[in-house]
């Protein structure tokens, strides 16, 4: 198997954009982990140090805006203007109910412990505040400060160890990759099957 960490080293002037749009994926609940990213970042930036303003920058602006586009689809669902949409069948009822009433009850530290639980936790959380019209102000609020928390105590974890869990996480790496690649397959797949649809209807 290559070595997935050299090959991004070579490209590494590629990798921002690469992260920005897998976080924009993992937003909308397709198969690409977020922490992986931020880990894969870490550790392509422990080997080439020069790169870690702009790496850990579109992790930043990725994770956050990845973040809003769920709250804004929770309030198109809330208004009706999407009952249809992916999340509203993914996401359980109950799970809603929950994590509207630990947003009531608890607020900040909702978002903060929220983001550092993977697994669809976090989608959850951000489409709950726009389908119960958390108002945006205090999600931006939220969002920002619990995302700052999140992602610089896993990205400096990973960047000042980096050299200890390089190769268990290797495969992972590998995985991401391929993950990704699937990714875009898919959505590209979805978004031609879409568009022929809508053709043949408007025939």
């Amino acid at each position: 198997m290559p070595d997935f960490f050299s090959l991004l080293s070579e490209y590494i002037e590629f990798f921002p954009l690469v992260a920005f749009l897998g976080l924009l994926l993992a937003g909308i609940n397709l198969p690409v982990s977020e922490d992986l990213i931020i880990i894969t970042g870490a550790l392509v930036s422990h080997d080439e140090q020069s790169n870690i303003i702009l790496i850990l920058g579109s992790i930043y602006i990725g994770v956050i805006v990845s973040d809003f586009m769920v709250y804004w689809i929770g309030s198109k669902v809330r208004k009706g203007a999407a009952k249809t949409t992916f999340f509203i069948r993914v996401i359980p009822e109950k799970a809603l109910d929950k994590m509207h009433y630990y947003l009531g009850r608890y607020g900040v530290f909702t978002f903060i412990i929220c983001r550092f639980i993977p697994f669809g936790v976090r989608n959850t959380l951000f489409f709950s505040a726009g389908f119960f019209n958390l108002r945006f102000k205090l999600f931006v609020v939220y969002d920002i400060i619990a995302a700052m928390i999140s992602v610089n105590t896993l990205f400096f974890l990973i960047y000042y160890f980096g050299e200890d869990i390089k190769r268990p996480i290797r495969i992972a790496g590998f995985i991401l990759f391929v993950a990704l690649f699937s990714a875009i397959l898919s959505l590209i797949f979805r978004t031609i099957i879409k568009w022929r649809r809508k053709m043949n209807e408007g025939r």
